[in-house]
């Protein structure tokens, strides 16, 4: 049988928001100044299993999820999309089935929309773009100095003896 991936909490905030968007009004991308008022309030969490990362929006007192944008591979580019006029909101886009919608997401605190940011772009440095690398293919050559041999190095300006 295969073995389960273990899944675990990248990120935990409070205070995030949800904005229903008007489709983007140019190619530049969304605006945050555009939208209107919050349609939900509640925590953010950041849930790393594998490769895959998950962005869960969940009710603050009971911990009911609102709705999770699922990110195959840590590709988050592809799924969270930064909006032109602000640092912190982004356009989180959420699929279920064949379907997708897009959503306003984003944080009162720049601190937590940069700890929000990190979060993302870490993780996809650290668990996909690493794992992608591929292993050296030729073993390692011994650069070590042999017996008897000697490294010279003369320095400009200093007088040798």
């Amino acid at each position: 049988a295969e073995e389960e991936e273990l899944e675990y909490t990248l990120l935990n905030k409070r205070d995030a928001k949800v904005y229903k968007i008007p489709p983007a009004a140019g190619a530049s991308g969304h605006k945050a100044g555009d939208w209107q008022e919050a349609i939900w309030r509640g925590n953010v969490r950041i849930i790393g299993r594998g490769k895959d990362l998950t962005i869960k929006l969940v009710e603050s007192g009971s911990g009911d999820l609102f709705v999770q944008c699922e990110i195959p591979n840590g590709d988050h580019e592809k799924f969270v999309e930064r909006v032109v006029d602000s640092s912190r909101y982004w356009v989180l886009k959420v699929v279920k089935g064949s379907r997708h919608a897009f959503i306003g997401f984003g944080f009162s605190d720049r601190n937590d929309a940069f700890d929000f940011n990190c979060c993302l772009q870490d993780f996809k440095s650290t668990f996909v773009d690493r794992s992608a690398e591929t292993p050296l293919a030729a073993p390692m050559k011994d650069l070590s100095l042999k017996e008897g041999e000697k490294i010279t190095v003369k320095l400009p300006g200093a007088e040798g003896g």
